[in-house]
């Protein structure tokens, strides 16, 4: 049986990838309010990113299918330092609403960090290591005012 080339190196590219992303973030947010909107989940590497809302990765899911206010997802990642942020979009504009006051409208929520207060937190206050190899449990508890 002759395989042609590309299919080798397509099937290579493949298997080393799942070496790069060897690691799995397990997010899990709760406390979810209800199930209008999108919750949108962001990472960042460091500080000046977080402040500057430079992403590493992002992503959105619609909570039409969310029961019990709670929603869980895994996903392959690097190794390294990060951040993990949570908006609970419920009006879809991929973005934080805030009321006259400068309070937050909608739910947000930061890694194994339940936020106190109203200024915007330190990367310190909820980031973590994702380690070669690691399945790491990452929770987020949805804060509203």
């Amino acid at each position: 049986m002759n395989i042609p080339r590309k299919y080798w190196l397509l099937a290579g590219l493949f298997f080393n990838l799942q070496f790069v992303f060897a690691q799995t973030l397990d997010i899990r947010i709760k406390n979810i309010k209800n199930h209008t909107g999108q919750l949108c989940i962001a990472l960042f590497a460091n500080d000046a990113d977080f402040k500057a809302e430079k992403t590493c990765w992002a992503a959105r899911f619609d909570k039409e299918q969310m029961p019990d206010g709670e929603f869980t997802v895994q996903i392959p990642f690097k190794s390294g330092r990060f951040g993990l942020s949570v908006l609970d979009d419920e009006n879809a504009t991929g973005k934080m609403e805030y009321n006259l006051l400068g309070v937050p409208r909608e739910g947000f929520g930061f890694s194994d960090c339940y936020h106190k207060g109203l200024k915007r937190p330190l990367f310190g206050d909820f980031d973590f290591h994702l380690e070669k190899g690691e399945t790491k449990i990452i929770t987020v508890l949805l804060k509203y005012f």
